[in-house]
């Protein structure tokens, strides 16, 4: 829905400032260091490094987020090489580039360019913005590269296209800002299983209101061995930061209560009974990796794992049956023992999440 008046000139700057609207009654704000989309240019620099993009990252989604402005209408423009058509009816100019498109494409997938275009022109329309190479619209702080990225997505193409990680941002940023629900979810499929950080994955879920992701980024940092840097704790906030605290404490109890208290039911999938002394020799380990995780040892390995690790260093003296011994049986009943997928029940309790 556009929030100016429908005139052409409200029009044209909608299409410049537009915000995804609300998807749910609760609003999830950005966070307070972020663009009114996502990032500046310098929390930008931080993301790339700190998520294994480097320091040339190109992580930026648009909108006041590079030291690289776009640059103003000027005599230099060249065509795009890949969305200049001859037939296309809207010409749109990012940096110096010019894109010749079709309305069409653009109404068909969203309804913010649906309304835009249904907004009556001026009686001299072949000077109004968008109508040819000389007045083209203008779509200031976005990169050519981002552009290109979300129209590879909109437009069908007979080569297969392999998207990075920060093009699928910058997609799903202009997506979201424009309201294409398909491309937005496409964006939201493939992010969802590549190896992004926890706390950049919570800035976006929140930025662009995907709840989905947040218990599993909360349970990964609740789960973390290492504290938080400064530059995470900053941009997660101060509330998120005390919470993942009490999540921390309330998941390390839950452990030393595994590790110190017999086990009410069967153990395993087996009587206990049958198995005191292999309960006895894993709760001995675990006490051991919880005991060095509070002194600061350990890393943010799998617990599991960790745990098979201690026990094999104590063979000697508590042996494990043949049966516990074989890793397959040991990490599935050990993960079973730990009841590791009640850490997200313990940390939705404290977030709030459904």
């Amino acid at each position: 829905m556009l929030a100016s008046p429908p005139t052409a000139r409200n029009a044209v700057n909608a299409i410049r400032t537009a915000r995804y609207p609300e998807r749910t009654s609760r609003r999830l704000s950005p966070p307070q260091h972020m663009s009114s989309l996502l990032l500046d240019s310098q929390t930008v620099e931080k993301h790339g490094m700190a998520n294994g993009f480097g320091s040339g990252s190109s992580l930026v989604p648009p909108n006041n987020i590079s030291s690289r402005e776009s640059s103003p209408p000027g005599p230099a423009h060249v065509q795009s090489q890949d969305f200049y058509f001859a037939d296309g009816n809207v010409v749109f100019l990012v940096e110096r580039t010019l894109y010749r498109i079709h309305r069409s494409v653009l109404s068909r997938n969203s309804p913010f360019f649906r309304n835009l275009f249904s907004i009556a022109q001026p009686a001299d329309a072949k000077e109004a913005e968008g109508s040819s190479d000389e007045h083209p619209l203008h779509l200031p702080h976005i990169l050519v590269e981002q552009f290109d990225a979300f129209l590879f997505t909109v437009y069908p193409s007979w080569r297969p296209i392999t998207h990075t990680t920060e093009a699928l941002i910058n997609i799903l940023c202009l997506a979201t800002k424009w309201e294409f629900a398909t491309t937005r979810a496409y964006a939201t499929e493939m992010l969802t299983s590549r190896p992004l950080s926890p706390t950049l994955r919570v800035e976006l879920a929140r930025a662009y209101d995907i709840p989905a992701w947040l218990l599993a980024s909360y349970v990964e940092m609740a789960r973390m061995r290492t504290p938080l840097s400064d530059s995470e704790a900053e941009r997660l906030g101060l509330p998120t930061v005390l919470r993942l605290g009490r999540a921390r404490e309330a998941i390390l109890r839950q452990r030393f209560k595994v590790a110190l208290e017999k086990p009410k039911t069967d153990f395993f999938d087996i009587p206990i009974g049958r198995h005191i002394g292999c309960w006895q020799s894993m709760a001995r380990s675990l006490y051991l990796v919880l005991k060095n995780a509070e002194r600061g040892g350990g890393t943010d390995e799998d617990l599991v794992e960790e745990v098979l690790a201690a026990s094999r260093r104590l063979q000697d003296e508590e042996p494990l049956c043949d049966s516990c011994s074989n890793s397959h049986l040991f990490r599935a009943r050990c993960a079973r023992w730990l009841d590791v997928d009640g850490d997200a029940v313990i940390v939705s309790s404290i977030f709030n999440l459904q």
